[in-house]
């Protein structure tokens, strides 16, 4: 097991790399000041050289009420404040008169800032209020988002980023800020906000949004990738779980608070009720593709009932987020989280499983997955009590798909190791069995040039002895006949006997030529296929007729001795199955350079005809033309009856020499 060890520590190395930078980028230095009953105090914080510093620490806190500046002007008594709180955090759960305070409601917050000594530009960085405020910097509007209202029906809620710059002059600056929540669970302030200079504050945004677009370019390309492998293996159903789900990780990034709504930057005019619902959509739904994609890899070891658990928990969540209102998704989203832990633990169970049997890619499965549930936890104890914790789901996320990359990448390079291994062994078997192929075709064709040369032995001696001796013998009796014999009985006999042997001189040479045509040698095609269609007709009755049409005269074809053979063949199966009429053999050579053989007979057709027990003819036939390199058909001809064609391309010229390739 070295390389799933090897595979899996370099995961969980690639988490930890991509998650030191990125951590970096989002702490606070320790000896940042924080304000303390509602005065922050930064004139000795050197904001050149220390960077930005973030407004945390206990603000002034005036529940119920949206105070303006004018509220806090000179010559105004200004209200008591109910406390103070401290910010990032909201109000949900703030012990007020012995009462915790709900999460609806609106509030204002008072801060007032001590800046660095000296005349200069500074900027706010805001971001993470719920759900619409307005700010004021000695009491000028410098920033607001959505409709501050007093209820439900006045408040117009928007879940925005702002970078607002204000001139400075070293004096103590007011900062008043207005929170209206009639929407979500918790109103308040959920991160910090950032001041500094213009650049600096400027700097903090642009790697805080590269990182994110880091992960959902990352996210995009690893979704894109697996969906063409998807698209090019259908059968691996894997590929598209995990496109899908890379893909609802990337719909996350865009929409959750720790990319600061990065779907603003794409589509500006969204609605911010459509921002709202779309990462609850893709929260919910990702538990149920994650565990389809690990039970498409193990099948086995994850249970097809949790997988319906899992499913009915994705379409109850949908059904109300995508139909309800406001008030009743946010109560209902409070159970969302927690059957995400029952999930996680079902996934990590399984793979632990799968991880004690072996299965391949499990460790590395293991511990991806192990990564996102742990740096989910941040985000659920954020969404269930509004701290202000380091937010590392987005390395989570991407630590997560590269683990699962990975882990397919090993199922995928493991298959085609396999795959390369049976194609060599494959290899080697087609080879061997080539070889074999060819030297059983060799034997083939040594077997059917000895039967060639055994008929023709036969043929010749049929011909130069029992023929000749039975000639011999016709003569003997002819010149008995002519001489006078007294007993006419006697001469009767001799007549008779004579022609016996002129019948059987006929048939022992019809057996020979059958045999072996004896005329039949290259460049002398003609008196044998003429001399069998005469042969045939006489000895069965029916009309035969022989045309060719050749371009070159005398053919010399070094094939037309197999050419005879399954004209012969196909003229005795015509005659014993067909039940012709007439049957014509065309032999015939065109500009092509094919020569064609042609046996057509106007008999019953293949389908009606009756065919002899295991068909040894046809396969004689086909064998003989896939021996030299003919292509062999036989079908119902037109108008009835059937056709045999044998097609071999020639390699003789027009001129009787043969072809070359210059």
């Amino acid at each position: 097991m070295p390389n799933v060890a090897v595979r899996s520590a370099l995961a969980a190395i690639l988490a930890f790399v991509l998650l030191a930078p990125a951590a970096g980028c989002l702490r606070r230095g320790a000896d940042t000041p924080v304000a303390t009953h509602g005065v922050l105090d930064l004139a000795g914080f050197d904001l050149a050289r220390d960077g930005p510093a973030a407004l945390d620490g206990q603000w002034e806190f005036y529940w119920d009420r949206l105070l303006s500046p004018e509220d806090f002007g000179p010559g105004v008594t200004p209200p008591e404040p109910s406390g103070f709180m401290t910010l990032p955090g909201v109000w949900k759960g703030y012990e007020l008169h012995g009462q915790p305070l709900p999460g609806y409601g609106k509030a204002t917050f008072r801060l007032r800032l001590s800046p660095p000594p000296g005349e200069r530009r500074l900027a706010l960085r805001i971001s993470g209020v719920n759900a619409a405020y307005r700010l004021w910097a000695d009491g000028r509007l410098i920033a607001e988002s959505g409709v501050v209202g007093d209820v439900a029906g006045a408040e117009t809620s928007h879940r925005s980023l702002a970078m607002v710059g204000f001139e400075s002059h070293g004096a103590p600056i007011d900062l008043v800020l207005q929170v209206s929540n009639h929407v979500f669970r918790r109103g308040g302030l959920r991160q910090a906000i950032m001041i500094g200079l213009p650049d600096q504050v400027q700097g903090v945004h642009v790697r805080i949004w590269a990182w994110s677009m880091f992960f959902v370019g990352s996210l995009l390309i690893m979704a894109v990738y697996h969906l063409a492998l998807h698209y090019l293996r259908k059968k691996d159903i894997s590929s598209l779980y995990f496109a899908i789900s890379c893909t609802l990780l990337v719909t996350l990034l865009l929409t959750m608070d720790s990319s600061d709504t990065l779907i603003n930057l794409f589509f500006p005019d969204i609605k911010p009720d459509v921002v709202r619902r779309i990462p609850l959509v893709a929260y919910a739904v990702l538990g149920s593709i994650l565990y389809r994609f690990y039970k498409s890899i193990y099948p086995d070891e994850f249970f097809i009932f949790v997988k319906y658990i899992c499913d009915i928990r994705s379409v109850v969540f949908v059904f109300i987020i995508v139909t309800q209102p406001d008030a009743y998704v946010y109560k209902a989203v409070l159970y969302l989280p927690l059957t995400t832990l029952f999930v996680n633990l079902c996934i990590l169970v399984m793979l632990g499983l799968c991880l004690k049997r072996g299965r391949d890619g499990s460790s590395i499965l293991f511990i991806g997955y192990a990564i996102l549930s742990v740096t989910s936890m941040s985000d659920i104890y954020r969404f269930f009590f509004g701290i202000n914790v380091l937010n590392l789901l987005p390395l989570g996320m991407l630590a997560f798909a590269l683990s699962q990359a990975l882990a397919l990448a090993q199922r995928f390079t493991n298959a085609f190791s396999a795959v390369e291994g049976l194609s060599r062994a494959l290899t080697g078997k087609n080879a061997a069995l080539r070889a074999e192929m060819d030297e059983r075709t060799r034997l083939e064709r040594e077997i059917v040039n000895v039967s060639e040369e055994e008929r023709r032995r036969l043929s010749h001696d049929l011909h130069d002895g029992l023929c000749q001796q039975l000639g011999g013998a016709r003569l003997r009796c002819a010149a008995l006949e002519h001489r006078g014999i007294a007993e006419g009985d006697v001469a009767a006999e001799v007549a008779e006997i004579s022609l016996m042997l002129k019948e059987s001189v006929s048939q022992a040479y019809d057996l020979s030529r059958g045999l072996w045509p004896v005329e039949h040698t290259p460049g002398e095609a003609r008196p044998s296929l003429d001399d069998l269609a005469r042969r045939v007709s006489q000895s069965s009755g029916v009309a035969i007729e022989y045309v060719e049409n050749l371009d070159c005269e005398p053919c010399r074809n070094e094939h037309l001795v197999q050419f005879y053979r399954i004209a012969q063949e196909a003229v005795a199966n015509a005659v014993k199955h067909a039940q012709p009429g007439r049957i014509t053999i065309t032999l015939s050579c065109g500009l092509d350079r094919l020569l064609a053989l042609t046996v057509r007979d106007d008999g019953i057709g293949l389908q009606a005809a009756v065919r002899s027990q295991g068909g040894l003819g046809m396969r004689i036939m086909s064998y003989r033309a896939r021996m030299i390199g003919a292509r062999l058909s036989v079908e119902d001809a037109p108008g009835g009856g059937t056709v045999v064609t044998c097609l071999l391309a020639c390699g003789i010229n027009g001129d009787g020499k043969e072809k070359t390739d210059a």
